[in-house]
């Protein structure tokens, strides 16, 4: 009876690998570098030992193996596991793949490769070994130390980033062209298709199983998961996507079902075999003569993957925060390529954009850098130590007034989940309507206006002009977080103040991609360079109060409309009676006392730092009230101040003014305005001087008709402020000094009752 090619081979690999891996264990080695091991011994290229007979067979075994070890990876996956890793995670994933997909490139470039095969080399590059680490980290006991669980936090990121990295990739090579606009265009067109396909798969998938939840035993489940990943991944196939993130996708459906980690535990097994198969076809594409041919450029690569891992990591855990001893240890942790450099080589491969001599290449990389982590791990410390004694002074005094050893418990903190989350979200919506300007106004609008006028580089122009005037909003908005959360972070620990610049610098160079890319319509200067320049105009469009003022109002409109049959609901529930109730209750009035004045010190020397939101309302200074005082009033000791914000305004303000030497809180607690309002008899303070909260409806000819709120001289005629607009139903509590009046607008004005009557005889204010 003939045995079929398939079933030897199969039998050869499996044996190999389980003799070899058992002697790696034994050396106390990486399991995946066994199966590698094991691969190159049985290979054609090893010819002292029996040899697997149909490659191509196996090429087809690891292709599934691909699949089912990114469908493991999609089970795995889950926003909640994104969110406990932290801030500093996203800071160390972003600045090492990034640098690292630069340096790849820009080596491949030095040595004198083809373009798509240095684009690969730099994604091959870009991310650590999340099983070579875990490897080292279990065997040294360290898995438990605070810098080995930011490195683990830091993996699942790049392993995130990595899906999208393959994204680009494919497209990429689909269409052989790496110039901006076609590459733009095809991710966001294949975006677009991922977002529809993922929210159906959510939609009918989880239903399903939901509804056979009784009919399901282990054998059923298991049939099912491969049958669902499998589809996946033809689809994947049909749209353009490869297969590994079909599957991909298919694990992170399933991982968000109550079934989960059934279908895990019952799907491991599978994904271990096929994993081992393709990471044994890994060791088969080694070939001798071509690593003695390219032996320099492994070096080359070998040192620059160290170094360039090394470095860039270190750096990435202190722009997070992190002490200069937890990021060294970190930094000297992710030190090599591993299985995911394997998954992208295999893509390259598959898709046949990259050469032959690439795969060993990289394969012979991540061995090398893999037998080098215990190593560098081992001798962290040491290394740690040795820094600190030949660091600069003034650098090290630098490092330690930015960075905490408390950083990692500091990133468990719920206001940094919340930033990250509404800086995630905002740059995702934004940047979507960024991309959707920029493909219609060169497909559609610059065709458009070339055919009605003459000169190709006259439409370049206006053309460019309308995308960018289109584009300016989006990009303030992109930067418009919650600035409470901002400051509150910024505060909270000058470990916080390198990420929080770090992710401002990063949605400032992404707005800027979008703008160079309009801009090299006209201009004929290198990408890289027109990122650079554009950066300038964008800092400027996130300052300009006029912007600012204008993207507010965009906001206030488009969250009116979309709340709108809310918001009349919730005002009808309310009754007239209390139609204002989130006025009185939203805003509170914090007392503090002057303690120690500085000679010359003013109300402005409060109010001055832009983190500083809440307003003061009133100064007492024994029997002299000051209603709404002027920023140049002069302040003295004893002095009490009443200050005005809603609750995390005040939050802020107290955190500030706890560094402060010249004022402290009183013994007074914090009150609602409403309550500030009916009390103030407590001060005995004169009728004519006490605060009221008065209503002023804004037509078209206000004197305040779209004028910024600073512009609008309120507060310098009127000796007043602004504590709330009702523009329609929609509150806007405390607006910022940017936002821009319009007509229709109720504006609440806070101040004396000499106020009101200089509001009635200007006709601003009905008797």
């Amino acid at each position: 009876m003939h045995l079929d090619y398939l079933v030897s081979d199969l039998a050869l690999i499996l044996i190999a690998a389980a003799i070899v891996t058992m002697l790696f264990k034994k050396l106390k080695q990486p399991v995946v570098l066994g199966y590698i091991v094991a691969g190159f011994l049985i290979s054609p290229n090893f010819v002292y030992l029996p040899t697997v007979v149909e490659i191509d067979d196996i090429h087809v075994w690891a292709n599934i193996g691909v699949v089912f070890l990114m469908f493991g990876l999609g089970l795995e996956f889950s926003f909640k596991k994104i969110a406990k890793v932290g801030g500093s995670a996203f800071v160390i994933a972003l600045t090492v793949m990034s640098a690292m997909i630069l340096i790849g490139t820009g080596v491949g470039s030095l040595l004198g490769w083809g373009k798509m095969d240095c684009i690969f080399l730099g994604g091959m590059l870009s991310m650590s070994s999340t099983m070579i680490i875990l490897k080292a980290y279990e065997e040294y006991d360290l898995k438990k130390e605070k810098f080995a669980q930011i490195v683990l936090g830091t993996l699942v990121i790049e392993d995130i980033a990595g899906i999208f990295m393959m994204i680009i990739l494919t497209t990429i090579s689909v269409s052989r062209n790496v110039s901006g606009t076609a590459m733009v265009k095809e991710i966001g067109l294949m975006l677009i298709f991922l977002i529809i396909w993922l929210l159906v798969g959510i939609y009918l998938i989880p239903t399903f199983l939901q509804k056979i939840k009784n009919l399901m035993n282990d054998e059923m489940i298991l049939i099912i998961a491969v049958g669902i990943c499998l589809g996946m991944v033809v689809i994947a196939n049909l749209i353009g996507f490869s297969s590994a993130l079909g599957a991909f996708m298919a694990g992170s459906i399933l991982a968000g079902t109550v079934q989960a980690g059934r279908i895990e535990r019952i799907v491991n097994p599978i994904k271990d075999l096929f994993g081992a198969i393709f990471f044994v076809s890994v060791g088969m594409m080694i070939q001798p003569e071509l690593l003695v041919e390219y032996k320099f450029q492994i070096i080359i690569i070998t040192v620059v993957t160290i170094l360039g891992q090394m470095i860039f990591s270190t750096a990435g855990m202190l722009l997070s925060g992190q002490s200069l001893h937890t990021a060294v240890r970190g930094g000297f942790s992710m030190v090599q390529i591993g299985e995911f450099s394997f998954i992208v080589a295999s893509l390259g491969m598959s898709l046949g954009v990259i050469s032959d001599f690439l795969y060993p290449i990289v394969v012979c990389v991540s061995v090398i850098t893999s037998f080098t982590t215990p190593v560098f791990i081992k001798n962290s410390e040491r290394m740690y130590r040795f820094i600190d004694d030949v660091i600069p002074d003034g650098l090290w005094v630098f490092i330690r007034k930015n960075t905490s050893e408390n950083r990692s418990n500091d990133d468990q903190d719920k206001e940094w989940y919340l930033y990250i989350k509404k800086v995630a979200e905002r740059t995702a919506v934004c940047s979507v309507f960024l991309f959707i300007f920029y493909w219609a106004g060169t497909r559609y609008l610059g065709p458009f206006i070339s055919s009605h006028i003459e000169g190709g580089y006259t439409a370049s122009i206006i053309t460019a002009v309308i995308i960018l005037a289109c584009m300016t909003p989006f990009v303030n908005l992109m930067h418009g977080t919650n600035q409470a959360l901002f400051t509150k972070l910024w505060l909270k620990h000058r470990a916080n103040r390198l990420s929080l610049l770090t992710l401002k610098a990063v949605r400032i160079l992404l707005a800027a991609c979008f703008v160079a890319l309009v801009l090299r319509k006209i201009f004929s200067i290198p990408f890289v360079l027109l990122v650079l320049i554009a950066a300038v105009p964008i800092v400027f469009i996130v300052r300009s109060d006029y912007i600012n003022g204008m993207t507010i109002n965009m906001e206030i409109r488009f969250m009116t409309n979309f709340s709108e049959k809310t918001l009349a609901k919730e005002k009808k529930e309310r009754g007239l009676n209390d139609d204002y109730h989130w006025l009185n209750e939203s805003l509170f009035v914090a007392e503090f006392q002057v303690t120690n004045a500085k000679e010359n010190m003013v109300i402005g020397d409060f109010t001055k730092k832009p983190s500083s939101r809440v307003g003061i309302i009133r100064m007492i200074r024994d029997d002299t009230v000051i209603n709404i005082p002027k920023i140049t009033e002069p302040v003295q000791n004893g002095d009490i101040l009443h200050m005005l914000g809603t609750e995390k305004e005040i939050e802020i303000c107290t955190m500030l003014l706890e560094k402060d030497e010249h004022i402290e809180y009183t013994d007074r607690d914090d009150m609602t305005l409403k309550t500030y309002i009916e009390e103030q008899e407590l001060y005995d303070i004169p009728d004519s001087n006490k605060m009221i909260c008065c209503p002023i409806r804004v037509d078209s000819k206000s004197p305040f008709a779209r004028k910024m709120i600073k512009h609008c001289g309120i507060r310098k005629k009127y000796r007043a402020t602004i504590a709330g607009i009702e523009r329609g139903d929609m509150p806007v509590i405390k607006p910022g000094k940017e936002v821009i009046i319009q007509p229709g607008d109720m504006l609440w004005v806070l101040g004396s009752k000499r106020m009101a009557d200089e509001l009635i005889k200007s006709d601003v204010l009905d008797n």
